[in-house]
């Protein structure tokens, strides 16, 4: 359909392009021919009288406008049968250059397309294989989070895994739907509470790292428009990198607040860093740092965490910031307009890259799950 589409606007655009050059020569000509008949040197006329007796030749250069009117016409005529001779091979020659050109086209696209079925075909399994799975762990932990004899520790980390298996199938469901990730603003949020609330689902796994794990934010940090899933799974994504990487004993801060029209949240660790030529690859699809490639030898990891946090943290008018150094930790940040006045350039530099204000920098920790 698209390959269609394609040809016939290539062969209209090139049967117009004619029409309207056999146009203006018609055009032209038709006003040579007027001029020309209106010229005197090409239509002076001449005749004799006689003047108190006396013949006299007379010689005018009023154009005859007769020969003038019918000049006009003729070269009307001429120019309205040019055009209706043209018409016809103009179309076919049309038709004939856009298949050629559309030759390579087709075939691009006829590989794009099939690309795309592949693709589609393949996410189909993944979100099938994926779907089961998912259903039983949140069945057996309704059970478990139903046990009396559990102790309240064990329930916040069994509450956790239900969160974070939730916002799974909801990923899951948008995939099947829409074949990517996809973004409402419509609800808005509190950015606070999200902080909070991706601390505690990452409780356990800092846990089974010996990683002290905090956070500081005010009671309440409404944000008009965004998406509480997509948020969620930004602060997580980073969250989870931090975990991943931090050396153990460390300490990882998730901090948040407000400045000027922007609201922030902040993912601090004290891991290896990531040297400064490397920032702006950071976000690129696949992209990994060495200490990620070497704790990583099984391969398990696609470097597709950050990709995905910054378009969905785009995707609702905010931007992702970092700031680290090889062997200083790094603080990702994810900043969200909280009104319509809000402008990037007071929070992130030219680069997109590094913030221009670092209100996480007086911030206050306090611990949530050690």
């Amino acid at each position: 359909m698209q390959r269609n589409t394609v040809r016939t606007r290539l062969a209209v655009g090139i049967t117009l392009s004619t029409v309207t050059i056999m146009l203006l020569v018609g055009a032209a000509t038709a006003a040579l021919a007027s001029w020309r008949a209106e010229d005197p040197k090409a239509v002076a006329q001449v005749g004799a009288a006689q003047v108190n007796g006396v013949p006299v030749l007379v010689v005018t250069d009023r154009p005859d406008d007769r020969a003038a009117d019918d000049a006009r016409s003729g070269a009307l005529g001429w120019m309205l049968v040019a055009l209706a001779a043209s018409i016809i091979p103009s179309v076919a020659v049309a038709w004939v250059v856009s298949a050629r050109l559309m030759g390579p086209v087709d075939e691009a696209m006829a590989r794009a397309e099939a690309d795309e079925r592949e693709r589609r075909r393949r996410l189909d399994e993944v979100i099938h294989e994926l779907r089961t799975p998912l259903a039983v762990a949140g069945t057996n932990l309704e059970l478990a989070a139903d046990d009396p004899t559990l102790d309240d520790d064990t329930k916040h980390l069994i509450d956790a895994a239900r969160r974070a298996a939730d916002r799974m199938r909801r990923t899951v469901d948008d995939l099947a739907d829409h074949g990517s990730l996809q973004v409402s603003t419509k609800d808005g949020l509190d950015l606070a509470a999200e902080c909070r609330a991706v601390a505690a689902e990452h409780t356990g796994p800092a846990r089974a790292r010996s990683i002290h794990l905090r956070t500081s934010a005010p009671p309440r940090l409404p944000i008009p428009e965004g998406d509480r899933a997509a948020v969620r799974t930004a602060l997580g994504n980073l969250t989870a990198n931090a975990v991943r990487l931090a050396p153990g004993g460390s300490t990882i801060t998730i901090t948040a607040g407000q400045f000027d029209d922007w609201a922030w949240a902040a993912v601090t660790d004290e891991g290896p860093g990531i040297a400064r030529r490397h920032h702006a690859h950071v976000f690129e699809r696949g992209w990994r740092g060495r200490h990620d490639r070497d704790r990583d030898r099984g391969g398990e990891q696609r470097g597709l965490g950050l990709t995905i946090t910054r378009q969905l943290v785009e995707a609702q008018g905010g931007v992702v910031t970092i700031e680290s150094d090889e062997g200083l930790g790094t603080t990702f940040t994810v900043w969200l307009p909280t009104s319509a006045a809000a402008n990037d350039r007071d929070v992130v530099g030219a680069d997109r890259l590094h913030p221009v204000a670092r209100p996480w920098a007086a911030a206050v920790d306090q611990p949530v799950g050690v």
